[in-house]
């Protein structure tokens, strides 16, 4: 193959997602139901996301708000302030609304559509005999069969295959047809994109993002400016996403509009939105050019016109640590827990680094060649060459005392620990005999151990006629509540409908009289069971999702009534994912209040809400005059004595205070956490 079609194969290839979106409603029902709101945007008739499209043959539709996460994945429509229209690629299905036409659209948006289906070609096999061929042909690491059985409804649904019993599959005529008419990626051509890293070309940046990069060239002091601050983004495509809110600021706007902006064209609650502003502004995407007005900086202009990923990149490694040096620690193979111990010595925590992968993951410059590892792609390697890095040391503060220095340390060795706890319940999620135990026997007990982390009182029971895990905490009023947890460990990666007894959980619920009922498993496959246990009010919670919160638990502090959002049904999850978006932003305000009275404090003589509102307001982070309030009320409360009241006044945020000596503030609250840890064990 020559040398230019290699690459625009490779082009092709990396365009394409991973991921199919899914869709709501019954499986044989999608083909007619994506005709028929093709056919509804087409005809101008959407303009408010929050109501329910009339559809022959559903009976109870879902939102237009639910159905267009499908629709925009899929390249059909696009959504402009809440307005959905046609793309080029809608307009052109519309006027062919055939399954040939759709499954076109899908192999040219999702990677290894057409080559399931070649497989397919070649010899009849179950959900479970592709999803191995495919593994094994293109050296995939799929932990369960979830992404071949949606490659493969859809393929079923577009009739290119057919049902030949014993749960094996075979592709049809039509089938046969279309695979002639598309361009597949073989293994050899996969490996090709592995060995031709030397003529691989990258693309130059703009102007103005070559300038952003050539400051840090020439002065690396301005290394020590990059930011460190937290960052949020809706998802999926969260790259894509910050290109439509950068897009809409290319003129003035005000900071309502954009609230309101990202509000509805995201469905996120005005809280949620907020917390994204600190984030577009130290990211270099934004800035503010009058009071509470902001507009794309010239940077971000610039990105939104070439419309490359690796622009982004650019920008965000311009102002942010540890980005082109997250690609440079992953150059080989490397596990995600020694970047993140990498990222510490760049002032990031595991979160941020988090996050950061995530950006490089979707623009191609990072790859999972294993579960939790990370690896540089050709590209990525190819990339950083052109970035100005620095190494840590540039960003270490001075030593601390030996003292605080072995805290540090047992704090480290307790993360440690901490992690391998996490990671014990992962492996016990997907592998029933998990540590050599009885089925399931490993994951109910880390599922326990996981809860008493968090601080509940939880116990392990199982056996036969009863629940796994009982839960107990008190609520507000002080009364007693208890919560029964069911562990499905699967070796296929996800639990279905058939795995649970309804029966046999309701029985569990009686005899213990729990008042909430959760199912903990590395996976839900499909509609039917989110449904049922919607109606049943069981909560469905991915072991993923639990070690997440159990985290910010450790790291925000959160209480037990906080926490226990997690059995609510169904916007348990969501509060709580809110909640602990608003928490890290605390944090961050009281790291910038402190930070500002030692800054300030021997000029001013002391500070008030108001004056810390006038130095922070065009700081990243921007708290309001209600946040820097509640945060002066915080660290001002006896139990704590940060600040202290030195002149009143008849408004809260005009009372003067100053600020007391932290690192005997630290040392007392540390030694008071530390009794109480003691006291507990």
């Amino acid at each position: 193959m020559a040398k230019n079609e290699i690459q625009v194969q490779k082009s092709e290839w990396r365009k394409k997602s991973w991921s199919i979106p899914g869709l709501l409603g019954g499986k044989q029902e999608y083909f007619s139901l994506v005709k028929q709101l093709v056919k509804l945007v087409g005809a101008e008739q959407v303009t408010d996301m929050d109501v329910s499209p009339v559809l022959k043959g559903v009976t109870a539709p879902r939102l237009w708000r639910e159905y267009a996460p499908f629709l925009k994945g899929v390249g059909l429509v696009g959504n402009n302030a809440g307005v959905l229209y046609l793309t080029e690629s809608g307009i052109a299905f519309k006027n062919d609304l055939t399954p040939q036409h759709l499954a076109n659209i899908m192999q040219s948006r999702f990677r290894l559509f057409g080559e399931t289906l070649e497989i397919l070609a070649v010899e009849p096999g179950t959900v479970q005999e592709i999803n191995a061929r495919l593994c094994e042909r293109y050296k995939l690491n799929w932990g369960d069969c979830s992404n071949t059985r949606k490659r493969m409804d859809w393929l079923e649904i577009l009739e290119l295959i057919e049902d030949v019993g014993n749960r094996k599959w075979r592709a049809t005529e039509r089938g046969d047809e279309i695979l002639k008419t598309w361009h597949l990626a073989t293994p050899a051509l996969l490996e090709s994109f592995e060995t031709i890293m030397k003529e691989i070309s990258v693309s130059l940046p703009p102007f103005e993002i070559k300038v952003l990069l050539q400051r840090l060239f020439e002065t690396p002091e301005l290394h020590r400016e990059r930011s460190t601050y937290n960052i949020w983004v809706p998802s999926p495509n969260r790259i894509d996403n910050l290109r439509v809110i950068t897009q809409f600021t290319l003129e003035r706007i005000s900071k309502i509009e954009l609230f309101q902006f990202v509000e509805k064209e995201f469905n996120l609650k005005t809280s949620s939105a907020e917390s994204m502003l600190p984030f577009l502004k130290a990211s270099g995407l934004i800035e503010e050019v009058g009071r509470n007005t902001y507009i794309a900086t010239s940077a971000a202009k610039a990105w939104c016109e070439t419309g490359d990923d690796l622009d982004f990149i650019r920008i965000l490694h311009a102002h942010m640590r540890f980005v082109g040096e997250m690609i440079k620690t992953a150059e080989n193979d490397i596990v995600r827990n020694d970047i993140y111990a990498q990222a510490r010595e760049y002032g990031l925590n595991t979160e941020k680094a988090r996050w950061i992968a995530g950006f490089l993951l979707e623009a191609g410059l990072l790859e999972e060649p294993h579960y939790l590892h990370l690896k540089a792609t050709p590209l990525g390697n190819c990339f950083v060459r052109d970035l100005p890095l620095i190494d840590e040391s540039i960003y270490k503060e001075k030593q601390e005392t030996d003292a605080v220095a072995a805290m540090i340390d047992s704090d480290d060795f307790h993360a440690d620990e901490t992690e391998q706890l996490f990671n014990r319940l992962h492996a016990a999620a997907i592998d029933p005999m998990a540590e050599g135990k009885g089925a399931g026997v490993a994951l109910e007990e880390r599922i326990a151990d996981i809860f008493r982390f968090m601080g509940f009182e939880a116990k392990r029971v199982g056996g036969s006629g009863d629940t796994d895990v009982i839960v107990r905490w008190k609520d507000d009023n002080g009364e007693s509540i208890i919560g029964i947890i069911d562990g499905k460990s699967k070796s296929g990666g996800t639990v279905s409908h058939s795995d649970i007894s309804d029966v046999a959980i309701e029985t569990h619920k009686e005899k213990n009289n729990a008042d909430f009922v959760a199912i903990v498993g590395p996976g839900f496959s499909g509609d039917t069971i989110r449904n049922h246990a919607r109606k049943k009010g069981f909560a469905l919670i991915i072991d993923t999702e639990l070690i997440e919160i159990a985290r910010m638990s450790s790291e925000l502090g959160l209480s037990l009534q906080e926490l226990s959002l997690i059995f609510e049904v169904p916007e348990g999850l969501s509060r709580l994912a809110e909640l602990i978006s608003a928490k890290q932003r605390e944090m961050d305000v009281i790291t910038l209040v402190v930070s500002a009275f030692n800054k300030e404090q021997e000029l001013l003589g002391g500070l008030s809400a108001r004056d810390m509102y006038l130095l922070l307001r065009a700081t990243d982070i921007s708290p309001s005059l209600e946040e820097l309030i509640s945060v002066f009320e915080t660290l001002s409360q006896k139990e704590i004595g940060m600040l202290s009241p030195m002149k009143k006044a008849p408004f809260a945020e005009n009372t003067i205070y100053e600020l007391k000596s932290e690192r005997g503030v630290v040392n007392r609250l540390r030694a008071l956490a530390s009794a109480i840890e003691k006291g507990t064990k």
